[in-house]
């Protein structure tokens, strides 16, 4: 049944990528808008610095754009302009376009490896926070045109947490999804710029999504951890919603407390890190069990 799954799963992959290739075709032919009616930039910068900007951009990228629009649209979020005018759907794009490379690349690198692996390895390299940290790492998300006050704060903070977790911090700390998008909608810029050819996007970008995580360095969620180690031991695990009293979650391991996370914002970010302090404090816990047996 989950190879049946997984296989209409890939099916319809298949056909939003025909979806795609539809549509970005004929946006390519019908879009007439112009730059020139936005001469400045959030930050305050004259059409000149932008140009000289976009250029910086190619230089990072390696890729000369045939329509610098494209490019420009790539960094342009909804809340620069009043115009219909931003990345959504090159990030649309681009999302279907990455998901594909990935799929194709993981298919032959892994010969032997069964579809669920596969799905969950392809998962880790295209999810928010990996594709954050390509915006972070090659300093794209500095053009980024916008209009959110709060983001720049948000991108500072994330830059520094995920120090503590050099590959992936799965689900430990908040990412802003704005740097996710401009990488999709850079690469969905290329691809319809190189005439919707795929080998070109994957020979640009595979360098900038370095490191990219292989099956030997996929780190299980810690939710998930957590429940098989304690299912190895047949122990209960239970975590207690304290979120609209402290924003924070307790775990409980045959009713004996292990941990508690919290965060300000997110609810799931804060039921995983009360999973990663429990994982944490659980070898105390093992090892007095062990002794009393």
């Amino acid at each position: 049944m989950e190879s049946q799954q997984e296989e209409s799963a890939a099916a319809a992959a298949a056909l939003d990528m025909i979806k795609v290739l539809e549509i970005t075709s004929e946006s390519h032919k019908g879009t007439k808008e112009s730059s020139d009616d936005r001469s400045e930039v959030a930050s305050g910068k004259q059409t000149t610095d932008w140009v000289t900007d976009l250029d910086e951009v190619e230089e990072i990228l390696h890729y000369k754009f045939k329509s610098k629009k494209l490019l420009e649209e790539a960094l342009t979020h909804a809340s620069f302009s009043d115009q219909c005018f931003s990345y959504e759907r090159l990030e649309y794009v681009g999302d279907s376009v990455l998901n594909l490379l990935f799929t194709k690349e993981q298919y032959f690198l892994y010969p032997d490896l069964p579809p669920g692996p596969l799905t969950r390895l392809r998962s880790a390299n295209v999810d928010t926070e990996k594709l954050a940290r390509v915006a972070i790492k090659h300093k794209l998300h500095r053009y980024l045109r916008h209009k959110m006050p709060l983001l720049e704060e948000q991108i500072r903070e994330f830059s520094q947490a995920i120090l503590d977790y050099p590959l992936h911090s799965n689900g430990l700390v908040e990412t802003p999804k704005a740097l996710a998008d401009i990488v999709e909608a850079a690469i969905g810029a290329v691809f319809i710029d190189s005439n919707f050819s795929i080998d070109v996007v994957w020979k640009i970008f595979k360098d900038l999504l370095e490191p990219i995580i292989s099956q030997e360095t996929l780190k299980v969620h810690p939710v998930t951890e957590l429940y098989e180690v304690c299912q190895k031991r047949n122990l209960q695990v239970k975590f207690v919603d304290l979120w609209k009293e402290s924003m924070a979650f307790d775990v409980f391991i045959d009713g004996q407390f292990v941990g508690r996370g919290s965060h300000g914002l997110k609810k799931e970010i804060a039921h995983n890190r009360a999973a990663r302090n429990a994982l944490n404090n659980i070898g105390k816990i093992l090892s007095e069990k062990d002794c009393s047996h």
